[in-house]
């Protein structure tokens, strides 16, 4: 509930006392270790970032020692592992390192429970993270249809359509990832990001401006329920 309300330091004091009351519930440490890997897109320092990344691989590390046999934690894991390869905060040999690992947690995911809508969406991102853009495609449409209610497979999906320049319908699949948790704030960036990006790329001074003003929408949004949240992120 504090998650989908946006409070994302709440949902982690939840899970993290969840986990101390009982600490083999698995799917316990792998909600913490999605939450976890979220909340780094809203620190505002690459170290706070990247301590946030190693608690989350902690936290799911934990969840597959605990549930071997569980698809949700292998998926959450793979998801967790390509978060840790983000090139602008780790080197080379971490990135690459830790995206083999992503999509081998993935597949492994996937054997367990090839219908697993979560693991067909963090396969997606892992893809496009590996440059192979049409698999990703292929893999996040089969999770659209099998889901299209979840957040995560939304997010991926704007996540995929932008890598290929398809900026207009990504910001439909964020806008759909934003009506099922509208108090996440990273979503609105993203969303103002492909407006900007529109924006700059429009060759109409009128239309130009118009999908600026969009995107400062989007901007003003997050600032606006961080103040709610009483976030303070500069």
């Amino acid at each position: 509930a504090e998650f989908t309300a946006g409070d994302i330091n709440k949902a982690i004091a939840a899970y993290q006392e969840a986990v101390k009351v009982d600490p083999n519930n698995a799917n316990a440490w792998a909600q913490l270790a999605r939450i976890q890997t979220y909340s780094s897109s809203l620190l505002t320092t690459d170290q706070e970032r990247i301590a946030r990344l190693k608690e989350a691989l902690q936290s799911a590390t934990k969840a597959t020692q605990l549930a071997s046999d569980d698809s949700t934690t292998h998926a959450i894991m793979a998801f967790t592992l390509d978060w840790n390869a983000d090139a602008s905060l780790f080197t080379d040999e971490v990135v690459q390192k830790n995206l083999t690992l992503a999509d081998q947690e993935a597949l492994h995911a996937l054997q367990l429970d090839p219908s697993n809508t979560l693991a067909l969406a963090y396969y997606a991102e892992i893809l496009v993270d590996e440059q192979k853009w049409t698999q990703a495609e292929q893999y996040i449409k089969q999770a659209v249809d099998q889901d299209p209610s979840l957040m995560d497979v939304h997010r991926v999906y704007a996540y995929v359509l932008e890598s290929l320049g398809e900026y207009n319908l990504a910001i439909q699949e964020y806008d759909k990832a934003i009506a099922i948790t509208p108090k996440l704030t990273f979503l609105y960036l993203r969303a103002g990001a492909n407006y900007r990006t529109l924006g700059f790329n429009s060759p109409n001074d009128v239309n130009q401006t118009a999908l600026f003003d969009q995107s400062l929408e989007y901007f003003a949004k997050a600032a606006s329920i961080n103040t709610e949240l009483q976030v303070k992120d500069p």
